[in-house]
């Protein structure tokens, strides 16, 4: 932890307004902040921290820092974050590779210096479009991960934008002439069982960048996918013969878990009709064909009106899940409410299907029968395209890059692909499987592929050492989790002894969160008594 990297918060907001907004908020999931703009503050400088924590930098890295209205996507969901390097270099003193750019905060790390002294290295927005009446009903500024339903975790979301002005971010144009400098990122990006993305031709790169078929290459990430990414959940049509087989899906962060139990029968296509007599299938008012659909599962178009909506018009005529079909041809993606209050009323599980499936399913609706979820039993991860072979003949297995047929600017190519299993922090959307604050999964792999060194070393508490990893192979950070909260338990108490009690809850709360094994948390337990604990509360407060 020598060169353990030093975040430094650029609040640009002005008096009064986002990160400084003075509208008083109860402490909430961990956060003492007693007003909505503290609260944002000590989130943002707890992710700033975790990264601080796992990256070594002799530079300190300068992240600019700001609220706005950013409005919706061209899909109509809410833009909650965006963030990016201000500047890239190459050909700087130590950069690894010439003729490529690096994003500054990692080209100063790499140089041991800054290459353009008193610039900030990360700029990074957040939406105040979710906080209804400046409450912070949207966000959810807990610290502890249990975010209710309805509401959107602050500090993934920053930790996902801070990884972007990291350097997970990729150049997705297709114009480039073959002597052009490359971005570090790109050049681990290849199409499966083809061409790296730099060797492509420019209508090569215009097809790849939607064909749902690229693949990083990095040697720490490919190495961290079979401890990371679990094997594919899928979706099983057992009848008609037309319509059988395994197909992905996405859930839901309403209802009940999707289980196979609820998923086994038979599919009935959920119907309304209006006062025209015209028979509706987007299950957006009450059903009529309930005595149909009634124990058994729901098929509803997707449009129209919210997720919970239509599950919540099908849960009261009787089914007992619901499978929406996409209306249009783009990657899955976890599912969001949309109301909260309807949420709250739905006992059942959702799933969404691709619009292929979905055309597939209600083509074969007679017999249409479902037997359960659960892995491919003889399939790779959705998430992963093989990609040659190793030195002992087997496949290669790498993790996909974001890449759907409809190209996306702000998305494509700069993520990892939405069907991650666990979804990766790095995703496109937002997904409530993702705990940043106690995993990064793949994505410090992917900082060590572009340069970055990360700290997978044991924690020391100022001259003090324990036995808990910094990070680890596949992304939990359980040192730097506790190095942040405790460095929050200091900033946050009155006095020493308050500092004591704080710390003491905290490595319980973990322990008994399964994140520190029982020696590793005895292990912090013997840094944070007598003299110790009162020199980290002077060094921390």
């Amino acid at each position: 932890m020598a060169h353990a990297a030093d975040f430094v918060l650029v609040n640009q907001d002005a008096p009064g307004a986002g990160l400084n907004d003075l509208t008083a908020a109860a402490p909430v999931g961990g956060n003492p902040g007693k007003t909505l703009g503290e609260q944002r503050r000590l989130v943002y400088q707890f992710a700033l921290e975790m990264y601080g924590a796992l990256l070594n930098s002799a530079v300190p890295v300068r992240v600019q820092a700001s609220f706005a209205s950013l409005g919706q996507n061209a899909a109509g969901n809410n833009i909650l974050g965006q963030a990016g390097p201000i500047s890239s270099y190459r050909d700087f003193a130590n950069a690894p590779l010439a003729n490529t750019w690096y994003n500054a905060a990692l080209a100063n790390a790499l140089r041991g210096a800054q290459n353009n002294p008193g610039k900030d290295d990360i700029q990074s927005q957040f939406t105040t479009d979710i906080d209804i009446g400046g409450a912070g009903q949207g966000w959810y500024y807990g610290l502890d991960g249990r975010t209710p339903k309805g509401q959107t975790n602050f500090l993934d979301v920053v930790t996902h934008e801070i990884g972007h002005g990291l350097g997970f971010t990729g150049d997705n144009s297709t114009v480039r002439a073959a002597a052009d400098p490359s971005r570090i990122y790109n050049r681990y990006m290849r199409s499966a069982g083809g061409l790296d993305w730099n060797a492509m031709s420019d209508a090569q790169r215009a097809a790849a960048r939607i064909s749902d078929n690229l693949v990083w290459t990095g040697p720490q990430v490919t190495t961290e996918v079979p401890v990371k990414l679990q094997p594919e959940i899928a979706l099983h049509i057992s009848a008609p013969a037309a319509a059988a087989g395994y197909n992905p899906f996405a859930t839901a962060d309403f209802g009940s878990p999707a289980s196979s139990a609820a998923f086994t029968g038979s599919l009935v296509q959920a119907t309304y009709t209006d006062a025209g007599n015209v028979i509706h299938t987007d299950g957006c008012l009450p059903v009529t064909n309930g005595a149909a659909l009634a124990g058994r599962i729901a098929l509803i178009d997707r449009g129209v009106c919210n997720f919970s909506q239509k599950t919540l018009n099908a849960q009261q005529a009787g089914a007992v899940a619901v499978v929406i079909a996409s209306n249009k041809p783009d990657a899955l993606a976890p599912m969001a409410a949309g109301d909260a209050n309807v949420a709250a009323q739905i006992t059942i599980p959702t799933v969404l299907v691709t619009q292929a499936l979905g055309n597939q399913l209600k083509a074969n609706l007679q017999g249409l029968a479902a037997a359960g979820i659960g892995p491919y039993a003889d399939r790779h991860l959705a998430a992963v395209l093989a990609d040659g072979v190793d030195a002992n003949g087997q496949a290669v297995r790498r993790v996909k890059l974001y890449a759907p047929p409809g190209f996306l600017p702000g998305s494509t190519i700069s993520h990892f692909d939405q069907l991650t299993v666990p979804t990766a922090l790095m995703a496109p959307s937002a997904s409530a499987t993702v705990i940043a604050q106690a995993d990064l999964d793949l994505t410090p792999a992917l900082f060590m592929d572009i340069g970055w060194s990360v700290n997978r070393g044991p924690l020391s508490l100022l001259d003090c050492a324990t036995n808990v990893p910094i990070s680890s192979p596949g992304g939990l950070i359980p040192g730097a989790n506790a190095l942040t909260n405790l460095k929050l338990c200091a900033k946050t108490s009155a006095t020493v002894g308050d500092y004591r009690d704080c710390t003491g809850r905290y490595v319980q709360s973990r322990l008994e969160a399964k994140l520190f094994k029982p020696a590793q948390a005895q292990s912090l337990k013997m840094c944070l008594v007598g003299s110790k604990a009162d020199a980290q509360f002077a060094a921390w407060h």
